[in-house]
């Protein structure tokens, strides 16, 4: 984070912002997205974030500017209202066959100072990924 970028104090919470992109599932459409929310909120709660606002997809648009909740997730971070995004794991910001969309869209987000997380348990340790 840098000063300019954010004008937060190191004493308060960490603003989050929980992105859903979940693939639906043939017998409840809805678990993976409620899976991927009730994760992510439970990870922010461990780590002493504050979820300023969620921010849901529908799965299947490899481009992840291509989707309104994505853009939404960007423009969260270029007005500063965000010091970290929480996904559930990276194929939901763009799938593995297009990883250098992901990629552009974390250094994007790392541009103004916002953080990306996993809340699924083998990748949410890792801290800061790129």
């Amino acid at each position: 984070m840098t000063a300019d970028t954010h004008s937060r104090t190191d004493a308060a919470p960490v603003r989050a912002v929980l992105y859903v992109c979940a693939e639906q599932g043939r017998v409840n459409p809805t678990l993976g997205a409620e899976r991927a929310e009730q994760e992510g909120r439970a990870f922010a709660a461990a780590q002493g974030m504050t979820i300023v606002e969620t921010v849901t997809d529908p799965y299947g648009q490899p481009d992840p500017t291509c989707r309104k909740g994505w853009r939404r997730v960007r423009e969260l971070a270029r007005r500063g209202e965000t010091d970290m995004i929480i996904v559930r794991w990276p194929t939901a910001i763009a799938p593995d066959h297009v990883k250098d969309l992901r990629h552009r869209e974390i250094d994007r987000l790392l541009e103004h100072g916002v953080s990306v997380r996993y809340s699924w348990a083998p990748l949410s340790q890792q801290g800061t990924v790129r």
